[in-house]
């Protein structure tokens, strides 16, 4: 039984290479077809410079587009197929096409404008790490005039494949909010890039607000942040200066400038809190049998109640 590797499709490895060897005696037949149509096309209506040269006041004469209409009618084609002849034809003379290249990887070289490079680039097939030879495709003549290739390989021809399928704003919404859900994708995102999206994600007064919200939620990442020195200053700046120009460039801060107030003094209260715990736990033990006087238990009394007024 023949082994699934050794098939291509429904046939064998060897019924395969018998059929591209036959596919490549057809495609070149087709080849010199198209370009001996291209010559016709040509002989029909040569090339001419930019503006034309029919001479005017001559009403039998056809002008270039009637022209390879008709004959394009008359063979039974469309007529910008008939043009695509023509064109390619009229960038490769006939010396300087090459046998075993299809007619489509010429027609897309035929775009190099320089003559000297085009005629070299045909002569230099690039590499094909799938076969391990060197052969011209589509896609490897795409690439050597820059052009989209149709089946992108490289990090970069993937990326531009992306941006033309996402340049509706609603699909391209939809595929960002898809890769946002994947964390080995985030992962690769520099924390510069990271704080650009967030910055413009967060726009939107609503969206800001639910975001810091969350964000002071994560005690590690609040007290980090509200001890910032840009952050105090931030805060400071806002109580402090009564600048019209100041006023207007932290208007649509303040909500921010609140919360950092806020959180500030919420840590500075939780780091109280945290010291008078641990005061105590050193001295209670050594107060057992200790009289107090009522001045003393009313000190006491006092400063509790401003520790809970505070925590309230």
């Amino acid at each position: 039984m023949t082994d699934v590797a050794d098939r291509i499709g429904n046939v064998t490895r060897q019924r395969y290479e018998q059929l591209v060897t036959q596919a490549k005696e057809l495609i070149a037949q087709i080849a010199r077809s198209q370009f001996a149509l291209g010559d016709m096309a040509l002989e029909i209506e040569p090339m001419r410079a930019m503006g034309g040269s029919m001479p005017n006041g001559t009403d039998d004469l056809f002008t270039v587009t009637e022209s390879l209409q008709v004959f394009a009618d008359d063979i039974g084609v469309e007529r910008r197929t008939v043009e695509d002849w023509r064109y390619t034809a009229n960038r490769w003379p006939e010396k300087r096409r090459k046998e075993g290249v299809s007619f489509t990887v010429h027609r897309i070289l035929a775009s190099v404008a320089d003559e000297d490079e085009r005629w070299a680039a045909v002569e230099d097939a690039p590499f094909n790490p799938r076969t391990g030879a060197r052969q011209w495709t589509p896609d490897g003549a795409k690439r050597v005039v820059g052009q989209r290739v149709d089946r992108p390989v490289t990090v970069d021809e993937k990326v531009q494949g992306v941006a033309d399928l996402t340049r509706h704003d609603e699909v391209a919404a939809q595929v960002a909010t898809d890769l946002l859900k994947r964390p080995a994708v985030t992962e690769h995102v520099t924390s510069a890039e990271k704080v650009r999206v967030v910055t413009e994600l967060t726009r939107d007064d609503t969206v800001a607000q639910q975001v810091t919200t969350d964000l002071l939620r994560r005690p590690a990442v609040a007290r980090t942040a509200m001890r910032d020195n840009t952050t105090r200053m931030l805060a400071n700046r806002a109580q402090l200066d009564n600048s019209a120009e100041t006023r207007d460039r932290i208007r649509e801060r303040t909500p921010a400038v609140r919360a950092i107030e806020h959180t500030i003094e919420y840590l500075d209260l939780g780091g109280s809190c945290h010291g008078f715990v641990a005061t105590l736990g050193r001295l209670v033990p050594q107060l057992r049998g200790q009289e107090f006087t009522e001045d003393e238990r009313e000190t006491v009394r006092r400063q509790i109640g401003q520790l809970r007024a505070a925590a309230d």
